[in-house]
């Protein structure tokens, strides 16, 4: 009777376990599918590019995908999605700004702009899951603006070492941040605009897992 109890339980508890492993395989396929899904979108959009008559950098819709995605994502699936867009670019997919590719385009004169696309969406993922409502837009804002700064900081001391061999900061400052700020600015508040429904969409894709 004992043995026929135990048997009975040590069953019960291997078909609880196999169902809390298949729904771990299952969540995490989902997480990849996400991911993969704004891997795409950046893809797509983010090559597109207007220069500026003066330096290399251009302007793109980069910053603002990466906004998106890690409110959508968080900072962890966010990294995993950016990840794999930059995996793509250096394997010879045009998807680098001017619909560029290849390991000179990473380490080239902009590549640290493309390496600051990890940090800026894990700092933004972070601020953007600390809250909800009003006060989740304001750690989203938050987020962006401290983002923004980190990708700034990384691209520009980038190109002060690799571009001509070299450049002082302040040219690079003119060249790399001053007429970008008006459009990241413009970014940042179409983000913020698009706060509420992205939170929306973000809650309805948890409540589908």
């Amino acid at each position: 009777m004992e043995k026929s109890r135990e048997k009975l339980e040590t069953e019960k508890s291997e078909k609880t376990e196999f169902r809390k492993n298949a729904k771990n395989k299952r969540d995490t396929l989902v997480e990849l599918i996400r991911a993969a899904l704004l891997t795409a979108v950046l893809c797509v959009l983010a090559p597109l590019t207007i220069y500026l008559p003066f330096g290399p950098v251009g302007i793109t819709l980069g910053s603002f995908l990466l906004y998106l995605t890690a409110l959508l994502l968080g900072a962890r699936l966010g990294c995993i999605s950016v990840l794999l867009y930059l995996c793509l670019g250096f394997l010879g997919l045009p998807v680098f700004s001017g619909y560029a590719a290849g390991a000179g385009v990473l380490f080239g004169p902009t590549g640290g702009f493309l390496a600051g696309y990890l940090p800026c969406v894990a700092i933004v993922g972070i601020f953007a899951r600390r809250g909800t409502g009003k006060k989740g837009l304001v750690y989203f804002l938050t987020g962006t603006v401290v983002g923004t700064c980190v990708l700034y900081c990384v691209g520009t001391l980038w190109f002060m070492f690799g571009y001509g061999g070299g450049v002082s900061f302040g040219d690079a400052v003119l060249a790399c941040v001053i007429p970008f700020l008006p459009f990241d600015a413009v970014k940042i508040g179409l983000a913020a605009a698009l706060y509420k429904p992205f939170t929306h969409l973000r809650g309805c894709a948890m409540i589908m897992e």
